[in-house]
């Protein structure tokens, strides 16, 4: 007789305790807390039956059953759908921290919104869906074909996402400045707005989710076999491809139908999953599930807190994308501390090959480089439009002209230094291609800083702004220190530390969008990296500062030179990794916080300028360093040259037109490194 076999452990991981008692307290803490201002209005009972009923001799039944019920029907179907599309995204890509905001899903429904606006009005009043839907995928095709040649990496699809949502930000800006007429009521609702003031958009929007919420629960099955990793997938018959483009799809018809109808609630999407894995959903049923109800509670909480918001405050609208924005904020901070798989899906290979183009002498690239800054320099200082047509400036008049055109020229070449400075850093130290300051959120804590001191209305003059957003990017350097000590400052926890911090400046920029006004418009300007501002005096500091760390920067060449070997062959070779890793941080943080407060924190040149470089043919550590510098500064010269003159008499940030020629670049870029 054989000996009887022991039974196998089928049983489905057990579901913490936890995680039901959270999602109930939250349901319930979000509940009391958006009933709260009606109980000395009306008894509990008349509260409940105002979502089916009400009293037309009492007016505030009357108006919880066309405002408040509607309201937190919304936030609970939104929410709901919101936290099952993050779910699915999260396992298709097998990366903890994707979500339909992460990918640009959001950033391109309302960059198609904005397009049929100003071009295809009546397309609008036929079905805004469209137009949503058309952005949505415009976003994410683009971040799946720059991405999916190099494995799907979590990091890389995360920064790949952000560029893309950078990119059609500022292409959405750009129409803003030039068409505000227009487009000014469409971004206040693009900040997000649960505000309702009857049923209709409920019930035209509740079919809809409901039977895309029930596709991707069909999917269910095919996205289990996702998690044994393409090439197991594969073998056991499954068309991984199909799963993805489908799931993806159908991801992309849910967030964009929420965003067409009440804007970008960003993160929600991403902050429910996460929390439900680190309440313990370890299925993938169950995440399916509960990243539905966490997701509803989190958005009906985060509405509640922006309506009591402005309620308390001057009674200007706080839009819920700004207190959803500031709760997904920490809870990636949580989902870092346990993040381990930052290289590759499983199943991929984890090291895709890099675009490495040949080597060229360097002393003839800087030779054209400085000539171009130098005839820059020239054409900008000389050939500019006036009220009597184009005209040229003779150098004897450049004294003249230098209080209009010189400083704003010199703090702009001297920040796109910094940058191409400060990217060469950050790539080099985190061994990764598509890092940039940008990216690290030390920009971010400038923008935010900035956002406080123009919205409080306080008087501080331009010095006073400077050290506010120097004190800033300080603040978020500090942070993203404490957030990678644990790691050794490792790269990839550095990059995504960077995105939680661009959680908090998303935030203060959708506040500013709703705030509208003279005040967001020159703020926003600032943000896309305005160089009018600049003092002669603020062009000479920078100039100073920038030679100072030049000089500095000699010392690390060997550190920068080994750290790409990987931390166990840079010990052996005697470097410090961990206080090395943490002293570049601080020169690219003193880098990019120099520039940001000068022109602002949103542009590409720290990502585009060190690619330059390696397009030149400069591989090597100082050879980068000095090509990207010149790149850097040539990039940013030329672009404040265009924004004077490309709608003369008015002007467009610096920072935006370096933004969208940094998107079109990143977008060739990394489709050839793809195909390397």
């Amino acid at each position: 007789m054989y000996a009887e076999s022991a039974p196998v452990n089928a049983r489905q991981p057990a579901l913490p305790a936890r995680l039901p008692v959270a999602a109930a307290l939250l349901w319930f803490g979000a509940l009391i807390a958006s009933a709260a201002p009606w109980f000395g209005e009306l008894d509990p009972v008349a509260l409940i039956t105002s979502f089916w009923a009400f009293d037309a001799e009492d007016y505030a039944s009357v108006l919880a059953h066309y405002s408040w019920a509607p309201r937190v029907a919304m936030a609970m179907l939104i929410g709901c759908g919101l936290g099952l599309a993050g779910a699915v995204t999260q396992q298709i890509l097998g990366n903890p921290l994707a979500s339909p905001t992460t990918l640009g899903v959001e950033a391109g429904g309302q960059f198609g919104i904005t397009v049929t606006t100003l071009f295809f009005p009546g397309l609008l009043a036929f079905s805004p869906d469209l137009a949503a839907v058309a952005g949505g995928l415009l976003a994410i095709g683009l971040v799946l074909a720059l991405t999916w040649r190099l494995g799907f990496s979590p990091v890389t699809v995360i920064l790949a996402g952000l560029v893309i949502t950078f990119f059609l930000g500022a292409m959405n800006m750009a129409f803003l400045l030039l068409k505000g007429e227009w487009l000014g009521n469409l971004f206040i609702w693009g900040a997000g707005s649960l505000v309702q003031n009857n049923w209709h958009p409920f019930v035209e929007l509740w079919p809809r989710v409901t039977v895309l919420g029930g596709l991707m629960l069909l999917l269910m099955r095919p996205l289990q076999v996702l998690q044994l990793g393409q090439t197991s997938a594969s073998a056991l018959g499954a068309k991984v491809g199909l799963i993805r483009m489908l799931a993806l799809l159908l991801v992309v018809l849910m967030t964009a139908t929420v965003v067409s109808r009440v804007g970008v609630v960003a993160f929600v999407g991403l902050a429910a999953p996460v929390l439900a894995r680190l309440l313990g959903a370890r299925t993938l049923a169950a995440r399916l599930l509960w990243s539905s109800l966490l997701g509803g509670g989190l958005l009906l909480l985060a509405d509640t807190l922006a309506h009591w918001a402005s309620t308390w405050g001057d009674g200007s609208l706080v839009p819920t994308g700004t207190t959803t924005a500031l709760i997904g904020g920490p809870i990636i901070l949580l989902a870092l501390q346990g993040f381990k798989n930052t290289h590759h899906m499983p199943g991929q290979e984890a090291n895709p090959g890099a675009f490495l183009p040949e080597r060229r002498p360097m002393m003839t690239r800087v030779g054209v480089l400085a000539l171009l800054v130098v005839i820059t320099t020239v054409v900008s200082m000389g050939w500019s439009p006036g009220l009597e047509g184009w005209n040229w400036t003779g150098m004897s008049h450049w004294d003249d002209a230098w209080v209009w055109r010189g400083p704003r020229l010199l703090a702009a070449v001297l920040a796109g230094m910094a940058l191409g400075l400060a990217g060469t850093l950050i790539q080099r130290m985190t061994g990764n291609a598509m890092a940039s300051p940008e990216m690290l959120g030390i920009s971010g804590g400038a923008a935010v800083v900035m956002v406080l001191i123009v919205l409080s209305g306080a008087d501080i003059g331009r010095a006073g702004q400077l050290g506010g957003a120097t004190l800033g990017a300080a603040a978020a350097l500090g942070l993203l220190i404490l957030l990678a000590r644990k790691h050794n400052f490792a790269g990839n926890q550095l990059l995504l530390g960077g995105l939680a911090l661009y959680v908090f400046m998303d935030a203060g920029l959708r506040l500013v969008m709703a705030s509208g006004g003279a005040v967001a418009s020159q703020l926003l300007n600032w943000m896309y990296g305005s160089t009018w501002l600049v003092s002669e005096n603020e062009a000479l500091a920078l100039l100073a500062l920038i030679l100072l760390i030049a000089a500095t920067l000699l010392m690390v060449v060997r550190p920068l030179t080994i750290l790409p070997l990987g931390e166990t062959s840079a010990r052996a070779l005697g470097l410090p990794v961990a206080r090395m890793r943490l002293a570049l941080l601080l020169l690219a943080a003193l880098l990019t916080a120099s520039a940001t407060v000068v022109i602002g924190p949103l542009s590409f040149v720290g990502l585009i300028a060190p690619h330059l470089a390696r397009v030149l043919g400069q591989h090597t550590v100082g050879r980068q360093l000095i090509v990207a510098a010149l790149a850097g500064g040539l990039l940013l010269g030329l672009a404040d040259y265009l924004s004077r003159i490309v709608i003369y008499p008015n002007q467009l940030p610096a920072g935006l037109l370096a933004a969208l020629v940094g998107g079109v670049y990143f977008l060739w870029g990394l489709s050839r490194h793809g195909r390397a």
